[in-house]
Order: structure tokens, then sequence, then C-alpha cells
């Protein structure tokens, strides 16, 4: 008995880069998270066969020390979004990871420096510091 194949192209496929997120890609976001906010984590998820997303979490998921980051490809785009305090926002499509990941560096640079500020007024407050 003699099958014959036909291979028929999915309707959304381009030719393009697929849409999900890897383990390599994971590997990177983990890698930044080591050089500028050890505190955070990122995992990776797959909801479905053809969507993954990598999530940034600060310590404990919790929203006072800062939202959680969800990167995301779409249409040959890495998208980057932010939750917090139930309020969920779009920051943009890049072109790659990279540039996704140059936005997220400047947003957790920014979160732990101001956290590191906070955390160092409270202790001169209690009077941890001498002078």
């Amino acid at each position: 008995m003699s099958h014959s194949f036909r291979a028929e192209s999915f309707p959304d496929w381009q030719g393009g880069e697929a849409d999900l997120l890897t383990w390599d890609d994971l590997d990177v976001v983990i890698a930044l998270l080591a050089e500028i906010a050890p505190g955070w984590s990122a995992e990776l998820n797959q909801a479905s066969p053809d969507e993954s997303t990598i999530v940034v979490l600060p310590a404990g998921a919790n929203d006072l020390i800062g939202p959680a980051f969800v990167l995301h490809r779409a249409r040959g785009h890495v998208h980057l979004d932010q939750f917090r305090w139930d309020e969920y926002r779009k920051l943009g499509g890049f072109r790659c990871l990279a540039d996704a990941l140059a936005v997220l560096r400047a947003r957790l640079t920014s979160l732990v420096t101001n956290l590191d500020v906070d955390w160092g007024a409270g202790r001169r407050q209690a009077g941890g510091y001498r002078s």
C-alpha cells in the first residue's frame, strides 16, 4: 500500500524566525539578571505549541520591589510587556531579543538602583549609618 506525501506550509508562516522563545534565550536573560539584578528570576513558559514567554520576576514576585516583565515573540518581533498591581502594559516591539533586553536592562537598572537608595535611606533613618 502506497501513501503519497504532500508537504503543506502553515497559513501564517512567512519563512522567518519561529515565534517561540527558547532555552538559549532564557540563558541570555538569566545572565543579564545575574549581572544587574541577582535577586530577580526568569522562567520560560510555553502556554501552547506556538506560544512561549519568558517571565522576569522580582524576589518573591513582590510588586513592592518591581513589576514582572514578559518577553514574547509575535510576527517576527520580540515584545516586552510589564505587569504590576494588576495592570498589564505593553512596553514595545523590537526587531530582536537583544533590542528588547537593552530596554529591560535599563528598566531593571533603574529599579535596582532606586531600591538600593530607598533601603539605604531607611537604614540611615534607623541609625544604621554613623559618621
